[in-house]
């Protein structure tokens, strides 16, 4: 049923010269190139359980029934053994739940003559087998592509957490001169290995909204050093620029990043509100002299979207996102 299975591949590799996928996946695994059989049979083994369980006075027929299904039985290892020439522990396994369906029915007694079996109960019998059987060949094949769907996230992601092959696209970016001395406003672990550069405008919303997803990842991993360089494209705006850094100069971290937080959050769209809120004095040498880095590394840089990442200096590979680096720790 194409459903990935760690506990299905153990029993798959039983035998030396077994295959489950070679079997299921080949020409005869389908009735009339419809039906798949997997499906059929889980159609007809849960139509067994509901009966049993809501049902019981129709057990006599589903004995009755069972026995047409043992042909079945005999075709699938001839095909196994003849035709495939592989063997699937799956397949035996089914095969010998119909024996075994057929031995309980024997020494319990619900094998009945057709003669004792209302037309009525026949009916009912055969809409449930119908039902439930095309229900699961609908249904499992758009289960089935949600698991491939799942299947290949895990294994692109496995890829995308390899740190050789992260390197190697990283190394095919373009390099932008970027260290810890670029700028001074660090949030995260000082010492950290991976430099993560966040160019920044204040005023943006997708900015904001990076702001809040680096905070989820700072949480995840505090060993990342997440560097901001901010930048308006407006001169009526620096102001912002100069607060925001005159903040991470005035206060400890913690208020720092509830600051920034609250900035990103609300404080963007009322800025003179904001400055009055928190008065600090962004109008000082100190302040001064860091803008003007954050400005020369933008002038330089020729970077005119935000936000932009960076990592190590190099901008981020088109197919990573800041969330990836949960997973890292060095480079």
């Amino acid at each position: 049923m194409n459903v990935h299975s760690k506990f299905a591949d153990k029993i798959c590799s039983t035998f030396s010269q077994s295959d489950c996928n070679n079997v299921l996946e080949s020409n005869a695994a389908k009735l009339w190139g419809v039906l798949g059989w997997s499906e059929v049979g889980l159609g007809y083994f849960f139509s067994n359980v509901l009966m049993i369980v809501f049902l019981p006075q129709l057990i006599p027929l589903m004995a009755l029934i069972n026995i047409f299904t043992l042909p079945y039985s005999f075709w699938s290892i001839w095909y196994q053994k003849l035709k495939a020439k592989q063997w699937c522990p799956l397949c035996l396994i089914v095969q010998v739940l119909l024996w075994g369906i057929l031995i309980v029915d024997v020494i319990f007694g619900y094998l009945q003559l057709p003669g004792g079996i209302e037309l009525q109960n026949t009916i009912v019998v055969g809409c449930i087998y119908i039902l439930l059987i095309f229900t699961f060949n609908l249904l499992v094949p758009k289960l089935s592509e949600g698991n491939q769907v799942e299947q290949l996230r895990q294994e692109i992601n496995s890829i995308k957490t390899n740190e050789i092959v992260f390197l190697t696209l990283l190394k095919n970016e373009p390099y932008y001169g970027l260290d810890k001395s670029t700028s001074n406003i660090i949030l995260g672990n000082h010492d950290g290995k991976i430099l993560i550069t966040v160019f920044t405008n204040p005023h943006c919303d997708p900015c904001a909204r990076m702001h809040a997803r680096i905070e989820e990842l700072l949480k995840q991993n505090d060993e990342l050093c997440i560097q901001y360089i901010f930048g308006s494209f407006h001169e009526s705006l620096n102001s912002s620029n100069k607060f925001l850094i005159a903040i991470y100069q005035h206060y400890n971290m913690d208020e720092t990043e509830k600051i920034y937080s609250e900035w990103f959050t609300k404080g963007k769209h009322e800025k003179e509100l904001f400055f009055k809120k928190y008065l600090v004095n962004f109008e000082n040498e100190k302040t001064e002299t860091e803008f003007k880095k954050h400005e020369l590394w933008k002038l330089n840089s020729m970077i005119t979207s935000t936000p932009t990442i960076f990592v190590n200096g190099h901008k981020l590979p088109y197919n990573y996102k800041i969330e990836d680096f949960a997973f890292f720790s060095e480079l």
